[in-house]
């Protein structure tokens, strides 16, 4: 029979000072140790990480899951009709379309009230376009928040003007009064104004898995915001007619200009 030279091997009686036979006796299990290591580092060790990742995965799923059940039991905890008025007014508090002829309407449909008309503002039918790009100031990156700045003149009875500055203060959409001068003749006022109000727009793109419940609690200063903003009048036209229809100028004789 023939004798099994696997692990036969013709070295010198002595290796670096370690006799043949001492050395023979540990090549075996060192060669599996290197396999071991091999092995380990080639197989075992990427398996270790992709089932720690997977158990990430798992209790990052956990965590959104715990978040979402609880911001829905939040909102189910309140009043529905009462978060679907404030919704409505957060709605109202802004312009529905970036036109700045429909910020003029909308101060018209208040200066109506008060006997006072509107004699001029800086923005004319065909150049809406135009100047709307000049006088529109963007408040965010994106473009999703504009600042929408209008100047017009207002003629009306002087008896009426506090009042209807007070109204244009208490206005939905909220109107900002940025420069206000007056003049009188006789029992009238000219009203000088630059007023403004915001367009946001309501096709944003909202990462909402990034909303955490404290972001649906409303805080004090946004409860008093919607509180105040609840006594505010509403302007039914806050939105453009998608029709053709006509620009209308009012015109009278100005007092101011004799």
């Amino acid at each position: 029979m023939k004798k099994n030279k696997f692990f036969s091997l013709n070295l010198p009686d002595k290796v670096f000072g370690i006799e043949k036979s001492l050395l023979m006796f540990f090549l075996p299990p060192l060669c599996l140790i290197v396999l071991f290591f091999i092995i380990l580092n080639l197989v075992l060790v990427p398996k270790i990480n992709e089932i720690g990742e997977i158990k990430n995965k798992i209790n990052e799923v956990k965590a959104n899951t715990d978040k979402i059940k609880a911001q829905n039991k939040y909102l189910m905890s309140i009043d529905q009709e009462e978060l679907k008025r404030d919704a409505e007014y957060l709605d109202n508090a802004v312009l529905k379309d970036k036109k700045s002829y429909l910020l003029v309407e909308i101060i018209r449909g208040v200066a109506d009230d008060f006997g006072y008309q509107i004699e001029s503002f800086s923005l004319t039918p065909g150049e809406l376009k135009e100047e709307e790009e000049e006088s529109s100031i963007k408040i965010s990156a994106s473009n999703d928040t504009v600042k929408m700045p209008i100047n017009l003149t207002m003629i009306g009875p002087k008896e009426k003007t506090l009042e209807l500055i007070s109204a244009l203060e208490k206005t939905l959409p909220i109107l900002f009064i940025d420069k206000f001068e007056t003049k009188n003749s006789g029992g009238l006022t000219q009203l000088n104004l630059t007023v403004s109000s915001y367009y946001v727009n309501d096709k944003s793109n909202i990462e909402t898995e990034n909303i955490t419940l404290d972001d649906l609690i409303l805080s004090k200063e946004e409860s008093a915001l919607i509180t105040r903003i609840s006594s505010f009048n509403k302007i039914e036209n806050n939105q453009v007619d998608t029709g053709n229809s006509e620009f209308k100028k009012y015109i009278r004789e100005n007092p101011f200009s004799l």
